[in-house]
C-alpha cells in the first residue's frame, strides 16, 4: 500500500520515496556536457542526485547510466538506495565521493 504523503511532496524517480519538493531537483539522464536535453531530466531527491554524481562521472553517466532503470540497477546505488529508503524524508543526507570517482583529486 503506498503511503499518503502530503500534496507539496514528489516522489523521486531512484528511490522511490516521497519527499518535500523542496528536496527535488532535476537529473539530466545524459549530462549536459555529453548533449543532454531539458526534456530528458527525471525528478529526484537530492539525496540520491548527489550520490550518482559522487560515484559518476559524465562520461560514464552518458554511455553506461543514461536510463533511471540502469541507474537503480548499479550495484553502488543499490546499496545506497537500500540504505536512504530508510532515512527521514525530509532530511538531506550527506555524500561522500568515491574514491573510483574519474574526477577524484581534480580541483
Amino acid at each position: 500500500m503506498a503511503e499518503a504523503c502530503p500534496e507539496d511532496w514528489s516522489r523521486c524517480e531512484i528511490c522511490g520515496r516521497n519527499v518535500p519538493a523542496a528536496l527535488i531537483t532535476q537529473h539530466h539522464l545524459t549530462p549536459k556536457e555529453k548533449g543532454g536535453k531539458a526534456e530528458h531530466r527525471v525528478p529526484v531527491c537530492r539525496p540520491c542526485h548527489k550520490q550518482v554524481h559522487a560515484l559518476y562521472g559524465n562520461t560514464d553517466l552518458a554511455k553506461l547510466y543514461s536510463t533511471i532503470d540502469v541507474l537503480r540497477q548499479a550495484p553502488e546505488m543499490r546499496h545506497f538506495i537500500k540504505w536512504v529508503r530508510k532515512q527521514d524524508p525530509q532530511s538531506n543526507v550527506s555524500t561522500r565521493q568515491s574514491n573510483a570517482h574519474p574526477g577524484r583529486g581534480k580541483r
